[in-house]
């Protein structure tokens, strides 16, 4: 496979798919543990997702993170206000 230098004919942005709805915050809690003598914990990530939908949004963070103890998105994605 070779890549091209050409002009792409479209340029979505980040701020484009926002502006579309199709971005998702999530909030992952993931289990970590520093040394097996300290005690676990838990890793706060906040992880923004393209997604046409709530659904979508959520397995795509389950299989980027597959040790969460748990996933929270909004019902609502992300809006262009809210930068």
């Amino acid at each position: 496979m070779s890549v091209t230098f050409n002009q792409p004919d479209m340029y979505v942005t980040f701020r484009d798919h926002i502006r579309h709805g199709d971005v998702w915050t999530a909030e992952v809690s993931l289990p970590m543990q520093d040394t097996p003598e300290e005690p676990p914990y838990l890793y706060w990530v906040v992880v923004d997702v393209i997604a046409p939908n709530r659904d979508l949004a959520y397995y795509i963070v389950s299989v980027m993170y597959p040790d969460y103890e748990t996933i929270t998105i909004e019902d609502v994605p992300l809006q262009p206000d809210e930068l």
